[in-house]
C-alpha cells in the first residue's frame, strides 16, 4: 500500500513538473518584449536567462523524481571543517583535508550499497580538457617569476603545471580514495591556476547536476540497514567566494535551491563572524522551501567559558537564523572526533586492529583525541581499551544524535523527501510565473497613456530613491558614530573599573597565587558578562534605529508605487525587499578567554610549571620562571609587576575590542544599505521594464494584442491549475511523513 502511494504521488508530480515545463517552453516562444526596446538588458525574473534557469529547476526535479533521490546539500566555509563533516557522515575518508579551500566544484556523494571502495565518476570531462589546452598555452608564454608572486606554489601545484604541460587528461573514472582526493585536489588546484593565469574556469559547464563529478560508496552508518524505495545522495557545495572567487557565491545559490534539504556546517569558534554571516544568508534564501538543519562543529573547542549547547542552540535560531530553524534542528559536534572514532571502530571490526601510524596519519589524530596527548605505540597493541577509546570519543563527538534524527531519517525517507521538493519547487514556480503573467495580461488591457504616465511614475520614484539614499547615509552615519561614541565610553568605564579591582586585587602579597589567579577570573568572567549584556541591548537598539530611519525613507515610496499601479489596475506580482538587521554580533566571551590562560595540569605534568606559574610566567614573558630549585612563587614574585602585566593586556584588549567594533559596524552596515538599496532598485527597474514592454505590445496592431491576451489568460489559468494541484501534492506528502513519525 506505501508503495503503490509513493509511486502514484511521484506520478503525480511528474506529470506536474512536465506541465510545467510546457508552459515554460510557451513562454519562451511568446512575444512579451518587442526587438528594438530601449529598455535597459538586465537578469531580471523572467529574462531569457532567468527562464533557462527554471528550465535547469525542473529538469533537475523531473530527474530526482524519476530516481527517487533526496539531495541533501552541505553547505559552510572552508574553516568550519565542511569536508571532515562529510567523511564523518559517510564514515570513511571519501574527500581530501587540506588548508585551503577544496570544494570549487559542487561534488555528489551518493549510498550505494555493497560499494566498499569509493569511486569517482566524471563524465563530463571534456571542459577541464580544453582548460588544459589553455593553461598550456598560458604557461609556454608566461613569468614564472611573477606567477610565483601571485600563487603559491606548493608539490601538488607543481606536480599539477608539470601534467599540464606534458598534456595529461583528467580520467572520467577513478578508483579508491587517494586517487580520488588526487583528482579533486586537481580540480581546485586548477581553480586557483586558472585565476592566477587569468583564465576563465568553466564554471557554467557544470551548472547542471548531473554534469558534476559523483563519488560513489556505501555510507558505513548506513551498511546492513533494511533497503527503502528512494536514494540518499550528498551534495558537497562551494562555499562563498571560495578560493576567491566570488562568482562561486551564484554555483552556491543555484546548487541550495535545486537542493531536497539543506546541512550547513558551521564554525562554533566563529558563530558570529563575516565568513559565517555569507553561509547564512545563502541558506536564509532557501530555508522557507526546503528542511534546513545545522551542525555546529568544533564543539569540542567549547570550555567552562564558553556557551553550551543549549545557548548556541537559542542563539543561532533565533539570532542568527531569524527563527528560520527549530533548536531541535541544530546539532552541536566535534566532526573531527566523530570521523576519527568511526573510522577507528570500522578498521577494527573488518581489520581487527588499527593501521600503523606511520602508514595512515589519521592514526595518529585518533590516538592524540581519543589517548591523550602522551599516548605510546604500544598503547595501540591493547584492542580493548583502543576500542573502549573509541566508543568514548564517539560518544564526545554528539554525532550520534545528527546520524540518528537526520541521516537515518533522510535515508528511510528519502523518496518522500524527493517528492516534497518537487511540490515545494512547483508552488513557487507556480505562484511566481502566475503573478508575472497576471501582470502581464492587465498590461494589455491599460491604454498606452496611462502605461507612459506609470513607467514616468517609476522613472521619478528611482530617482527619488537615489536622492534618498545620499541623504539617509549622513544620518546613519551619524547614528552609528552615536551608537560607538557610547560604547567606547562604556568600555573605557569597564576597563578602568577592571584595573581597579586588580590593583586592588594585588595589594595583599601575603595571598597565595592560586587564589589570586581564582579572583583574577572571576573579576574578567563578571567584566565579560557585564560587557556582553550591554552591548548586546545597545547593538539590538541600534539595530531597530536603522530599521526605522530606512523604512521611514522607503515606505512613502513603495506606498505611492502601489497606489498608482492600482489605480491603473495593477495587481503587482513583486515583492519589495525587507531591511534585516545587519549589526555584527560580538563574541566578547571568547575574546576575554585568550586574556588569562586556562590550561588544566596533568598528573604527569607534576613536576613541570604548576598551572598558575604557567600562567603568570606568561604574563612576564618568562617562559622557564618557576621551574627547577627556584624559590617559592611568594618569595620571588613581585605582584606590582603581575598586576601590571595582566592590565596591560586587559589594555590591549579593550583597545583591539573598540578597533574591531569600529570596523565591523560600520563594514556591515554599510554593505547592508548598499544591498537593501540596490535590491529595492531592482525591484523598481523590473517593474518599470515590464511596463515598457507592456506599452510596447500595446502600440502592436489590434490583433495581435487580441491574440497575446488569449494566450496569457489561458496560461495564468493552467499556473494556477499547476498551484492548485501542487498544493494537493504537498498536503498528500506531509500526511505521509506524519504517519511514518507515528
Amino acid at each position: 500500500m506505501y508503495t503503490q502511494t509513493l509511486y502514484e504521488l511521484s506520478q503525480e508530480a511528474e506529470r506536474l513538473l512536465q506541465l510545467s515545463r510546457q508552459q515554460l517552453q510557451l513562454l519562451e516562444k511568446m512575444p512579451l518584449s518587442v526587438p528594438g526596446d530601449d529598455a535597459p538588458q538586465l537578469a531580471l525574473p523572467w529574462s531569457q536567462p532567468n527562464i533557462a534557469e527554471r528550465h535547469a529547476m525542473l529538469n533537475n526535479e523531473l530527474r530526482k523524481i524519476s530516481q527517487l533521490e533526496m539531495v541533501l546539500a552541505i553547505v559552510g566555509t572552508m574553516k568550519a571543517g565542511k569536508s571532515t563533516t562529510i567523511n564523518a557522515i559517510v564514515g570513511t575518508e571519501v574527500l581530501p583535508n587540506r588548508n585551503r579551500p577544496m570544494t570549487a566544484l559542487p561534488t555528489l556523494i551518493r549510498h550505494t550499497p555493497g560499494q566498499k571502495e569509493p569511486v569517482l565518476h566524471f563524465s563530463h570531462v571534456a571542459p577541464i580538457d580544453c582548460l588544459i589546452q589553455q593553461l598550456q598555452q598560458r604557461l609556454r608564454d608566461c613569468d614564472i617569476k611573477h606567477l610565483t608572486d601571485v600563487l603559491e606554489i606548493d608539490k601538488d601545484m607543481r606536480a599539477l603545471m608539470q601534467r599540464i604541460e606534458n598534456g595529461v587528461a583528467f580520467e572520467k573514472y577513478y578508483l579508491g580514495a587517494q586517487p580520488i582526493f588526487h583528482c579533486l585536489k586537481s580540480l581546485n588546484d586548477l581553480v586557483r591556476l586558472a585565476k592566477a593565469l587569468d583564465v576563465d574556469f568553466p564554471f557554467s559547464a557544470y551548472a547542471a547536476i548531473e554534469h558534476i563529478p559523483v563519488i560513489e560508496v556505501e555510507f558505513v552508518h548506513l551498511a546492513g540497514l533494511e533497503s527503502y524505495p528512494g536514494q540518499l545522495t550528498l551534495l558537497d557545495t562551494p562555499g562563498p567566494n571560495e578560493a576567491g572567487q566570488p562568482h562561486l557565491q551564484k554555483m552556491l545559490n543555484q546548487q541550495l535551491a535545486r537542493a531536497s534539504a539543506v546541512l550547513a556546517v558551521l564554525d562554533y569558534t566563529q558563530l558570529k563572524s563575516i565568513s559565517d554571516e555569507e553561509v547564512r544568508e545563502a541558506i536564509l534564501a532557501v530555508g522557507q522551501s526546503v528542511p534546513l538543519y545545522v551542525l555546529v562543529n568544533k564543539f569540542d573547542q567549547q570550555d567552562r567559558n564558553s556557551d553550551d549547547a543549549d545557548q548556541v542552540r537559542a542563539l543561532i535560531s533565533g539570532t542568527l537564523m531569524k527563527g528560520c530553524i527549530t533548536p531541535q534542528q541544530i546539532f552541536p559536534v566535534s566532526s573531527m572526533w566523530g570521523y576519527l572514532a568511526n573510522r577507528a571502530r570500522y578498521e577494527l571490526a573488518n581489520n581487527g586492529k588499527l593501521p600503523a601510524p606511520e602508514q595512515q596519519r589519521w592514526v595518529e589524530d585518533f590516538a592524540h583525541a581519543a589517548l591523550g596527548r602522551r599516548w605510546r605505540h604500544d598503547d595501540l597493541a591493547d584492542l580493548e581499551h583502543i576500542r573502549h577509546a573509541a566508543d568514548q570519543l564517539w560518544e564526545d563527538s554528539l554525532f550520534a544524535q545528527p546520524i540518528q534524527a537526520l541521516l537515518h531519517a533522510a535515508y528511510a525517507n528519502a523518496s518522500l523527501y524527493a517528492l516534497r521538493s518537487a511540490a515545494h519547487k512547483l508552488l513557487n514556480y507556480a505562484q511566481q510565473a502566475r503573478e508575472y503573467l497576471d501582470f502581464r495580461a492587465h498590461g494589455l488591457n491599460v491604454a498606452c497613456e496611462q502605461l507612459r504616465q506609470n513607467i514616468h511614475q517609476v522613472e521619478e520614484s528611482l530617482q527619488l530613491l537615489q536622492l534618498n539614499q545620499a541623504q539617509v547615509s549622513g544620518e546613519i552615519k551619524h547614528e552609528i558614530e552615536l551608537a560607538l561614541t557610547s560604547a567606547n565610553h562604556f568600555l573605557r568605564q569597564q576597563q578602568d573599573a577592571l584595573n581597579a579591582q586588580l590593583a586592588a586585587l594585588f595589594q595583599d602579597d601575603s595571598e597565595p597565587l592560586s587564589e589570586i589567579r581564582t579572583r583574577c577570573e572571576t573579576l574578567l568572567q563578571t567584566a565579560q558578562n557585564t560587557i556582553s549584556r550591554d552591548f548586546t541591548l545597545r547593538f539590538a537598539e541600534l539595530e531597530s534605529t536603522l530599521c526605522r530611519v530606512l523604512t521611514d525613507v522607503i515606505r512613502p515610496i513603495e506606498q505611492q508605487v502601489k497606489m498608482e499601479l492600482s489605480e491603473s489596475g495593477f495587481r503587482p506580482g513583486f515583492h519589495f525587499p525587507v531591511f534585516h538587521g545587519v549589526v555584527p554580533h560580538f563574541n566578547t566571551r571568547q575574546l576575554f578567554s585568550e586574556v588569562i590562560s586556562r590550561q588544566e595540569a596533568t598528573d604527569e605534568q607534576s613536576t613541570r610549571l604548576g598551572v598558575v606559574r604557567e600562567t603568570f610566567s606568561r604574563w612576564l614573558n618568562q617562559p622557564d620562571w618557576g621551574r627547577g630549585n627556584e624559590k617559592s612563587p611568594t618569595e620571588t614574585v613581585d605582584y606590582s609587576v603581575l598586576q601590571r602585566a595582566l592590565s596591560a593586556e586587559v589594555d590591549l584588549y579593550c583597545q583591539q575590542m573598540a578597533k574591531v567594533l569600529a570596523e565591523q559596524v560600520d563594514e556591515s552596515v554599510t554593505a547592508g544599505m548598499n544591498t537593501f538599496f540596490a535590491e529595492f532598485a531592482s525591484c523598481l527597474t523590473e517593474l518599470q521594464t515590464r511596463l515598457r514592454e507592456s506599452l510596447a505590445l500595446r502600440q502592436q496592431n489590434e490583433s495581435v494584442v487580441r491574440l497575446m491576451q488569449q494566450q496569457l489568460q489561458q496560461t495564468v489559468m493552467t499556473h494556477g491549475w499547476i498551484y492548485t494541484d501542487a498544493q494537493l501534492l504537498r498536503d498528500d506528502i506531509q500526511t505521509l511523513f506524519t504517519a511514518e513519525r507515528y
